[in-house]
């Protein structure tokens, strides 16, 4: 029998913890299919669930779909959640016959309730029953948090280059053609990886320019003069307040263990001595108002990344909505936020009514309060929408709940049920908001946004708010962090 008849198993675990956020996250926020629905969903999408089904069906290798699950930022999955969608992926490649090879898709940086690093318990669980010798690569998200258990476990670790993400697909190629020279012989992964002691802000680790370019350009110069199979420079979502913490340099070589230690330590000091150039400097947002009125045409964005839906945040926060309402502008602006009980009150008020509401500050309670407002229900939807942009499923639809459109003055104020991602202006445009026709556009993301955005952005404003994925990492209520790190601690010193 040939190889194709051999299988090689490809699934998905994707979610990015928050320990801060007041909001959990449950079995059906990942909103899992398996098996046939997993091929549909992702086969000619631009993920990396995407890259693996390309690749293998061009190589005419049998696929085993067992699942895909993606989950939007928030905290910690809860125990028994986490526990059955592990087991049904699990459960799904041992009944595999004749497995050849596991593809993974995964963030890096996922917690569940009493389980600090979820990607690595799934890689131990999954290694448990598959044994020693299956290959198991797996992508991460460049923002994931490398631990030693996902490097024991794991055959090869593949991670983006790009931030903003846009290179998902690219990714799954990747890791499958790695896989697939893995299964062929001609290549046999050695992998070795650095922990810094470090966590740096993701408004400044964009890969388009800046010290997070230039890292990402080194290990691409490696990956082409044949040094390396796969480098990654992981810069570590950078609030989960847990043990093995730290932005983390990962080698994959071929049987070269001594290059690739080399390569990794070489790396790791490259990354600790540039460290300072990703400080970010936040503008208030009385301030960003007044410079945006001066800017001719718009949108102009003003990104509140202390509110993030793409950190953990909960997107409920008014320190913008607060500032913009007050500002009374004479020309439109728009803005995300998420609020059950107000999208209920304007569901039942209906598309005409004109209701006075209480909105925003109903989960982060300590960094918000709500808003009393009087706003025109201008729209009413079931929340569904689908991403264009590349970046997070683009062509997969998108669920927020029920949501309404909320006019109050000039302020278009689009609110959800349940957090979505803010960086597609998709998001707007699905209810009847143009972007590109505003002057003020609110995004609730560090840095994401920038790859649908920049093109048509007038001006770009990293506002000043408190929240729970602020860039004041030095506000957050640290208890587990391993001390010292920088930037918390003053003095630390690194030599890989």
């Amino acid at each position: 029998m040939g190889r194709s008849s051999m299988a090689v198993a490809i699934a998905s675990m994707m979610q990015e913890s928050n320990t801060f956020s007041p909001v959990n996250t449950r079995y059906e926020d990942f909103a899992p299919v398996f098996g046939a629905e997993l091929l549909a969903r992702h086969e000619g999408k631009m993920t990396e669930l995407g890259g693996f089904i390309d690749v293998l069906k061009e190589a005419k290798q049998t696929i085993a779909p067992i699942a895909a699950a993606w989950a939007i930022t928030a905290n910690r999955s809860r125990r028994a959640d986490f526990s059955r969608l592990v087991s049904q992926i699990v459960d799904g490649i041992t009944s595999v016959s004749r497995l050849e090879g596991v593809l993974l898709a995964m963030h890096g940086a996922q917690c569940a309730q009493e389980i600090d690093d979820a990607e690595g318990y799934l890689l131990q669980q999954l290694r448990k029953v598959v044994g020693p010798s299956i290959p198991i690569v797996t992508t991460l998200d460049l923002h994931a948090n490398v631990t030693r258990a996902m490097v024991e476990h794991a055959t090869a670790i593949v991670g983006y280059h790009t931030y903003p993400h846009v290179d998902m697909y690219e990714t799954g190629v990747k890791a499958a053609c790695l896989l697939l020279a893995t299964l062929a012989g001609g290549v046999t992964p050695a992998m070795a990886f650095r922990k810094l002691p470090m966590i740096i802000n993701a408004e400044n680790m964009q890969t388009t320019r800046g010290p997070m370019h230039e890292l990402i350009e080194t290990a691409e110069t490696l990956e082409r003069n044949g040094s390396a199979e796969a480098v990654s420079i992981f810069g570590v979502q950078a609030w989960m307040d847990i043990e093995e913490m730290g932005n983390t340099v990962v080698v994959v070589t071929n049987g070269d263990r001594e290059g690739a230690e080399a390569h990794a330590s070489t790396l790791a000091n490259k990354y600790w001595s540039m460290r300072r150039q990703f400080e970010v400097k936040l503008t208030p947002v009385k301030q960003a108002i007044r410079k945006a009125q001066r800017i001719k045409g718009g949108p102009v964005i003003l990104a509140e990344s202390s509110d993030s839906t793409g950190s953990g945040s909960p997107g409920d926060s008014t320190g913008v909505l607060r500032e913009l309402l007050a500002a009374r502008l004479a020309e439109p602006s728009a803005i995300f936020l998420v609020d059950p009980d107000a999208v209920a009150q304007a569901h039942r008020a209906g598309v005409g009514a004109t209701p006075s509401m209480k909105i925003g500050g109903k989960f982060d309670r300590q960094n918000s309060c709500p808003v009393k407002v009087v706003g025109y229900v201008r729209m009413l939807s079931d929340g569904r929408w689908v991403p264009r942009a590349r970046g997070y499923n683009p062509g997969i639809e998108s669920s927020m709940g029920r949501a309404a459109l909320l006019e109050v003055g000039s302020v278009k104020i689009l609110m959800a049920e349940r957090s979505a991602m803010t960086v597609d202006p998709e998001l707007f445009r699905s209810h009847g908001i143009d972007p590109v026709h505003m002057k003020i556009v609110v995004v609730k993301s560090p840095n994401g946004f920038r790859a649908a955005y920049e093109p048509i952005a007038k001006g770009i404003f990293v506002v000043d708010t408190p929240g729970i994925s602020t860039a004041n990492l030095k506000k957050l209520p640290w208890k587990r962090l391993p001390r010292p790190i920088y930037p918390l601690d003053s003095g630390v010193r690194y030599r890989a």
